[in-house]
């Protein structure tokens, strides 16, 4: 067993990202549809760790943050205090699907280690690459015995391109990037997907890696409509778009504003099954060989 690696990014936030990342795993950790049930890891690098509260419910998840078993603590510790922790100590089994979904959870606390790091590094005379390396190499000496363990591991990430971002963003079989077919959120799509497309820890010898946009929130509006046809037009040059569309659904809306939640989202069977069919296509992208694409050099 070897892991394929997701991420799901974006600079803009609002446009679903962590509700697609729990919703997708759960599909993947229930065998929705045709598929077997797959062994799921969620890391969770979003310091609003909306994703760890859902998966985890917010009594447990406080518990372990209290005792320093959360994403924010193992980076310290393993950087700033030169301790040799292992990712494995703190992930935990989610509330609901607990035989096949796991958790590395995230705590509000991330964003001031993650400001710690760099200034803990820049006072090495490291710059900020070279502060997503060091980022990079330890999520990456984590995930080598980590792919042993699960059949897919999915990165939920912050809004903006942030260290841990970038570091998720180098380790990924398939980088997701959900946006909302609108003139607003599409404004730095564009810019996102070119930055996305050269992230490697082999910066010299990176090839281009065209991420794969969903389209999310989706209306039968006039607007939204124009907008899916030329986003559909434009990809291949700097994007790829999935087929499967997420519709705009105030079911979909409610459970992605609910905290008070018993560790699963509620989808009606619409819900349930265009998630399930978003699961497949990742999966079956995931699996297929990387492209031959042109080189940085």
């Amino acid at each position: 067993m070897s892991a394929k690696i997701i991420s799901v990014a974006n600079m803009k936030g609002g446009v679903g990202k962590t509700t697609l990342s729990v919703a997708v795993s759960q599909s993947l950790a229930s065998g929705a549809g045709a598929r077997k049930a797959a062994k799921v890891l969620v890391v969770d690098l979003d310091a609003q760790a909306n994703a760890s509260f859902w998966l985890a419910g917010q009594a447990a998840l406080t518990e372990q943050i209290d005792q320093g078993k959360a994403i924010d603590a193992f980076l310290e510790d393993t950087i700033v205090f030169g301790k040799a922790p292992s990712m494995q100590d703190i992930i935990r089994p989610a509330k609901a699907l607990s035989d096949h979904l796991f958790l590395a959870p995230s705590s509000p606390n991330l964003r001031l280690v993650e400001r710690e790091l760099i200034v803990f590094l820049s006072r090495r005379h490291r710059n900020l690459m070279e502060v997503e390396r060091v980022v990079s190499d330890l999520l990456d000496q984590q995930l080598a015995t980590l792919r042993k363990s699960y059949d897919v591991i999915i990165f939920d990430t912050a809004p903006g391109i942030s260290a841990l971002t970038e570091a998720a963003l180098r380790l990924s079989d398939l980088v997701i990037v959900p946006t909302v077919p609108d003139y607003v959120s599409n404004l730095g799509l564009l810019s996102f997907c070119r930055s996305v497309a050269w992230s490697s820890n082999d910066i010299p010898n990176a090839t281009k890696r065209l991420p794969w946009v969903a389209a999310n929130k989706v209306k039968k509006t006039k607007h939204h409509q124009l907008m899916l046809e030329q986003m559909r037009a434009e990809a291949g040059a700097e994007f790829n778009m999935l087929k499967t569309e997420i519709p705009s659904s105030p079911t979909i809306d409610q459970i992605a504003s609910d905290l008070d939640m018993d560790g699963k989202l509620a989808f009606d069977a619409a819900g349930a099954e265009v998630f399930a069919a978003l699961a497949t296509e990742l999966v079956e992208l995931a699996a297929r060989p990387a492209p031959q694409v042109e080189s940085a050099a």
